[in-house]
């Protein structure tokens, strides 16, 4: 496919940019879940290597 003769135009920009917008519900889930680096790690279960 000849993808160089493709034309990102602002109004493509715009929708793309929309449409990757998190909705207000998703933006307020995700600000009341701790951040990855907040959370306590857990060990994860090492399969086939303590042989």
């Amino acid at each position: 496919m000849a993808l160089q003769s493709l034309q990102i135009t602002a109004l493509t920009a715009m929708r793309a940019r929309d449409v990757s917008r998190p909705s207000r519900e998703q933006q307020e889930a995700a600000d009341r879940r701790p951040l990855r680096d907040e959370t306590p790690r857990r060990e994860q279960p090492r399969r086939g290597r303590d042989r």
